[in-house]
């Protein structure tokens, strides 16, 4: 009888405490969160809270391009645009900014708190691996940017390598090769290389 009365309350608790994590971590993700690349900030978003639903606004350079690593063609002043809807989808908030231009899809994010001043941010249907934004202040400004730069080109994606492995073969006498010469930055491509689902972050 024991056994059974706390299975019950067990039962009666569970959901009770699932919702007031979720509560909790809503009231936490509020605020403002950046992806900074590089010491620079590229993008912002300001979250609010608004009852069941979320509310907030997009602040990011008047354009750029991205393929999802890199961020370059970057032009100044910073815009912001105010979310058209938002929604709570478990510990997940959700906002959607509408594409003025007609037939375009819209820009949608889903964030979620992965520590007191992390957050995980989704960008929907594009396929991207999820971005860490970190908490900064409301008026925290984008940038700074020198004109030219591909912030992020240390990490850019490529073609995986084979790992080296042994081998009892004698190696060949070695060749004469010229002077290295210095490594340039390679230049963001004028048209974004291939991700999963619709061109990423093509900034407007």
């Amino acid at each position: 009888m024991i056994r059974r009365l706390l299975l019950l309350v067990l039962l009666v608790l569970a959901p009770i405490q699932a919702t007031a994590q979720q509560s909790l971590a809503g009231r936490f993700l509020e605020g403002s969160w950046a992806l900074r690349v590089e010491g620079s900030i590229i993008m912002r978003w300001d979250l609010e809270r608004q009852g069941e639903t979320w509310g907030g606004t997009w602040v990011k350079p008047t354009s750029f391009r991205s393929d999802g690593v890199r961020f370059g063609n970057i032009v100044m002043p910073s815009t912001e645009r105010t979310a058209d809807r938002g929604q709570a989808i478990g510990e997940w908030a959700e906002i959607t900014f509408d594409d003025p231009r007609p037939g375009e899809e819209p820009d949608q994010f889903r964030f979620r708190l992965i520590g007191p001043d992390r957050a995980e941010m989704l960008y929907v249907g594009t396929g991207l691996p999820p971005f860490i934004l970190e908490r900064v202040a409301a008026d925290a400004l984008i940038g700074p940017f020198e004109e030219g730069e591909v912030y992020g080109s240390a990490a850019a994606p490529g073609p995986a390598r084979p790992a080296a492995t042994p081998s009892t073969a004698v190696p060949p006498a070695p060749r004469a090769t010229p002077p290295a010469t210095p490594r340039q930055q390679a230049p963001l491509p004028a048209e974004q290389p291939p991700v999963q689902g619709p061109p990423a972050m093509t900034g407007r």
